[in-house]
């Protein structure tokens, strides 16, 4: 009867701390002195996912993601890792209605990831759509900065490349808008749905602005790699996701391989193929061109080949490719690719 009598009360006490947790959902806080954005998502069965998002750098994506358990106010957890991997490093968060505030669990040697320590505030929507305006407007502005800068900097040999990425811009910048917040279908089910918000009073969408303008300004803003040369032989990279690979065989016969992988949840495509030497030409400005159908044998249907141009002036590789919607699904390969080295192998 003891046993019964305790096992009852563990029970009502173990219900009554479920009942003290908050219903499932998101709630989102900010740490104004730092730039740090905190969503602390409380799913069932108090178990808890916590991601925090560093901002300085206006538009930036860095992130540390967590999960953990909640008891009441307190949530302890730990960064997400694969299930092979050692969890590593505890921390402590004190969740209240208004604040949260994260320590270290204590009695730990060798702590790691305090940068995600200290006093975040609770950011209400309209906060949350204030700080994305405000973001994508410095992300913005570090952009046209970071191009002025480049008219001055770059040189001139590939100042081509850099007039080049700017008149495209705009169109990738909405593409990639695009693919981060798809419009919605029309169909019979949504027809008497709620509308959605509308994109400017939405912070999501001034995030998704953000975040691709920072990679943006980063782009320009970096350097080339010492030992890149102006032929075609090299790795490249675009602002965002994009890689192309080449080598010139002694046979004259280009290799090429584009790929990409733009966001999170868009799978990685490529167009991997050989191009014959009369496909390629040499300006008298030393740039070079490779202009050639990429004949997919898995796909017989000629006319929804691939039409690829490849233009290497300067430092840089400009891609355009046409026809090229069932292998870029939601991305692309268009754009201006900085060079960088063969690996030594």
């Amino acid at each position: 009867m003891r046993s019964a009598i305790i096992t009852l009360l563990a029970l009502a006490f173990c219900l009554a701390t479920r009942a003290a947790d908050p219903p499932p959902g998101d709630a989102h806080y900010f740490d104004e002195a730092t730039m740090r954005h905190l969503l602390l998502r409380t799913q069932s069965f108090g178990k808890v996912q916590i991601i925090v998002r560093f901002a300085s750098d206006p538009g930036s994506a860095a992130r540390w993601i967590g999960d953990g358990q909640r008891n009441g106010k307190l949530v302890t957890f730990a960064q997400t890792v694969g299930e092979d991997q050692e969890r590593g490093t505890f921390f402590i968060a004190e969740a209240g209605e208004s604040k949260v505030e994260i320590s270290y669990k204590p009695k730990q040697p060798n702590s790691q990831d305090a940068g995600i320590l200290g006093l975040y505030r609770r950011a209400s929507e309209g906060k949350l759509l204030q700080l994305a305006k405000q973001e994508f407007k410095a992300a913005d502005d570090r952009l046209d900065a970071a191009l002025k800068n480049a008219t001055k900097t770059w040189q001139a040999q590939d100042k081509p490349a850099l007039s080049e990425w700017k008149s495209q811009w705009p169109a990738i910048r909405q593409r990639w808008l695009d693919a981060a917040r798809p419009a919605p279908s029309a169909s019979p089910a949504t027809a008497g749905a709620t509308p959605p918000v509308s994109a400017e009073k939405d912070a999501a969408h001034w995030l998704a602005l953000a975040q691709p303008t920072a990679r943006g300004y980063y782009f320009i803003e970096g350097g080339l790699d010492p030992k890149a040369s102006t032929v075609w032989n090299g790795e490249y990279d675009d602002f965002g996701g994009g890689h192309a690979s080449l080598r010139l065989a002694k046979n004259g016969k280009l290799s090429v391989s584009l790929t990409f992988s733009r966001l999170e949840d868009t799978l990685a495509s490529d167009i991997t193929t050989t191009v014959p030497p009369e496909r390629l030409t040499t300006a008298k400005n030393g740039d070079l061109r490779a202009d050639f159908t990429f004949a997919d044998p898995e796909q017989p249907d000629a006319a929804k080949h691939p039409i690829v141009s490849l233009h290497r002036t300067g430092h840089y590789l400009i891609v355009k490719v046409e026809n090229a919607d069932s292998y870029a699904k939601r991305g692309w390969f268009d754009g201006v690719y900085r060079a960088g080295p063969v690996p030594v192998e």
